[in-house]
């Protein structure tokens, strides 16, 4: 058992002949969806308590505010599959999917139990369902049943051997009748009374299949109303009746939640909610994953879970859906940030099966942008977004051409590019479905765009209205590149996820051909370590940066490219083998590697691995990392994976054009607070720190916005308390400033 804390780590840099500048990583949290509902239930106060497969939600129906409870300071996993709101101890139980247990009181404090989780002999340990009987708590899992005393913290006993069934059967569902637990699995239904010493003994347990009234032998849920219990299989709900099971409702779509009460049994499908009566009266706003019918008060309170929209509730026979302000998936699998801020999200991972369209955080608000919302949009597969100086960002689909959207002051403007208003096209088998990739914009500002499994060509150039298309001008048969960077020469440099290697190509800015540049970059020629090319970047200092599955290499030198001869691609030792994803270039020209085991962050030339952040250090979501961004004006670090997005504040900002030196926090005691933060920083600044009198104590050089102190002076010692002075002078502007810090203790 232990609380999950915030890290902050420290990442020390190489040494720039002063103090070494550093980045600092802290104030973690996480953006996931809170849009797939799994479980439900409302506590002692009226507030609804939701669990998602992003987290847990907390609704105050009064005022309509949501607290979100995720991975920091909260939950074991952001995958919740499981929760009641215990009404008499007046906690939260939240089960998980990988086993774990945390428990919220009133306040919104956590305490996690670990036991399930890390039981690793058993494979699956996913929590499914509670129900609780004086102090004990009962356990649905993966593996079988486990007892919690709730009173002590201490586990009673794994029932993982339920009567004559499989050892390690999952059980679905549970519920207590009176001195009886019931249990739901894929087997029938277990029933064992609770007045034995223990559950494990496999004599105690009865199970109940077709023979008793079961109209299949696997059964999703079962529920008590006090009097009798009632279960649920795929098509039918059933009733527990003078010793057998007596069919109760019938469908002919798959059943995906059941309630009883006293008063009605309920049963959801895809479509509707139905009771013994026939189906309610109610215009469903989409797809229903389940549902609960919770007391609230002296009434209950029917709630909906509708696919993508997360929660409602039914009053008078209208459903309310409340505003859940989260994307629309967990899949961040490919980000970008605009020139306004705003986070781009594209969800597709696996084109084009997963895809859930593109989500847009504008820093207060997510808007998800999918077929269903934005008709412009003709395929929800969007697995790349791309940033472009102009503002605009552009949306590559697979099957659907490319959305250009553009942010304003008033919303968001959308243009669909395709085969019908472009030089896009199609692939061979269908003229009408169109791939498009990233997208990049040169130095003169032409767009360029990345076309997939064309018969004829691999680039689209967008010009001021004007289109035009390049062919692969090394391999006319190869045509499957996803990835694209442009030099400071205009050299576009475009990589092959399976295994073309790298194709350069440069138009000299005129639509001859004659003087064109064409030569490709492989394993054969150069030494790439791999053809395999997952991302290239271009970086500040017109170098291009080539991520594969075995590693990363530079082009130092693009501009040496011909027609004849490639330039020199150096390999980053300190990488050799690591399987690359994604690469970002930050404000002070550091490189953020996002591999399948964490993010390395390497210095200007890649001869160093400045940090190493992974999940055993960080509050990182996953170790495999699909994406990674750098907000260059806030300093925000994204960390996309599958399972959703860690955030981190970075001092890895964009300097200011002239001094605005703010120091905080003000006072600074070295020894509580660590280190103090010297914001405001001109390009390339000198900063000096010096007492009143004149006495030098340290010396520091940053390249960005900040910088930071310890406190200590040029021999290591911790500084006297007192006001110090922050002289800086800007190499790059000319320009200076003072700022001052008050050191106590």
């Amino acid at each position: 058992m232990h609380r999950i804390l915030s890290l902050a780590i420290i990442c020390i840099l190489g040494s720039l002949g002063l103090l070494a500048q550093s980045i600092q990583l802290s104030n973690w949290r996480t953006m996931s969806s809170l849009r797939t509902v799994r479980d439900a239930d409302i506590d002692l106060r009226g507030r609804i308590w939701a669990a998602t497969s992003g987290g847990v939600m907390v609704i105050d129906r009064t005022d309509g505010s949501i607290e979100e409870y995720r991975n920091v300071d909260a939950l074991q996993t952001l995958d919740c599959t499981s929760l009641m709101c215990d009404l008499v101890a007046n906690v939260t139980y939240v089960g998980g999917s990988d086993g774990s247990l945390d428990i919220a009181d009133t306040i919104g404090t956590w305490t996690n139990v670990s036991d399930i989780r890390r039981a690793t002999q058993y494979t699956r340990r996913r929590i499914n369902d509670f129900s609780k009987r004086g102090d004990t708590l009962f356990i649905a899992t993966d593996f079988g049943i486990v007892l919690y005393n709730t009173k002590n913290s201490t586990f009673i006993e794994t029932v993982d051997r339920i009567g004559d069934l499989q050892e390690k059967t999952r059980v679905s569902s549970l519920c207590i009748l009176r001195d009886t637990l019931w249990a739901s699995t894929d087997s029938g239904v277990a029933v064992a009374p609770l007045n034995v010493e223990t559950l494990r003994l496999p004599s105690v347990w009865t199970v109940l299949d077709t023979t008793s009234g079961l109209p299949a032998i696997r059964v999703n849920f079962i529920r008590s109303n006090g009097n009798t219990v009632a279960a649920s299989t795929d098509y039918a709900a059933v009733e527990w009746k003078n010793g057998r099971f007596e069919m109760r409702i019938g469908t002919p779509q798959v059943i995906t939640g059941l309630t009883f009460t006293t008063d009605r049994l309920a049963i959801n499908t895809a479509s509707e909610i139905r009771t013994m009566n026939g189906p309610l009266s109610v215009t469903w706003p989409g797809e229903l994953l389940g549902h609960v019918w919770p007391r609230s008060g002296s009434e209950e309170l029917l709630l909906v879970f509708v696919r993508d929209r997360a929660l409602g509730y039914v009053e008078n026979n209208v459903v309310t859906m409340f505003n859940v302000n989260s994307p629309i998936s967990n899949q961040f699998a490919h980000i970008n940030v605009d020139t306004r801020g705003g986070i781009w999200v594209a969800t597709e991972v696996d084109p084009p099966r997963t895809g859930q369209g593109v989500s847009y955080f504008d820093g207060t608000d997510w808007i998800n942008i999918n077929t269903s919302t934005q008709p412009l949009l003709r395929s929800n597969a969007c697995y790349r977004v791309s940033s472009l100086p102009d503002g605009s960002t552009w949306v590559g689909t697979w099957g659907g051409g490319t959305l250009r959207c553009t942010p304003t002051d008033t919303g968001v403007v959308y243009e669909r590019f395709d085969q019908n208003n472009s030089t896009l096209a199609g692939i061979p088998a269908d003229p009408n479905y169109v791939l498009v990739a990233e997208v990049a914009q040169d130095r003169s500002g032409r767009t360029w765009m990345l076309n997939e499994q064309t018969a004829d060509r691999i680039l689209s150039k967008f010009d001021d209205g004007v289109w035009a298309w390049s062919p692969n001008c090394s391999d006319p048969r190869s045509n499957i590149f996803r990835t694209v960077a442009i030099d400071l020469t205009g050299t576009v440099w475009a990589g092959s996820p399976t295994g073309s290697g790298v194709v350069a190509y440069n138009d000299r800015y005129t639509p001859a051909t004659d003087d064109d540049l064409c030569n490709v970059v492989r394993t054969s020629n150069t030494q790439l370590p791999d053809n395999a090319v997952s991302c290239i970047r271009s970086d500040r200092s017109g170098a291009i940066w080539i991520g594969t599955s075995k590693g990363v290499a530079v082009i130092s030198s693009p501009s040496t490219l011909s027609n004849t001869s490639v330039p020199f691609v150096r390999r980053i030792s300190a990488l050799t083998n690591a399987v690359v994803t994604d690469i970002h270039v930050d404000a002070l020209n550091y490189k953020w590697i996002a591999t399948t085991g964490g993010v390395f962050v390497l210095n200007e030339d890649g001869t160093e691995v400045i940090s190493t952040i992974t999940k055993s250090n960080t509050p990182l979501l996953d170790d495999n990392i699909r994406t990674v961004a750098v907000d260059e004006t806030s300093g925000l670090a994204y960390f996309g994976t599958t399972n959703g997005c860690s955030v981190a504040q970075t001092s890895s900002m964009r300097p200011l054009d002239d001094f605005n030196i703010r120091c905080y926090p003000q006072p600074f005691a070295p020894t509580k607070d660590v280190q103090v933060v010297i914001d405001g920083l001109a390009p390339d600044a000198d900063i000096r720190i010096i007492t009143s009198g004149g006495i030098l104590v340290s010396a520091i050089q940053s390249r960005g916005r900040q910088a930071l102190w310890d406190g200590k002076d040029v021999n290591g010692n911790l500084v006297h308390p007192g006001v110090y002075l922050v002289s800086a002078k800007s190499a790059g502007t000319n320009t200076s400033a003072v700022g001052k810090i008050a050191v106590t203790r």
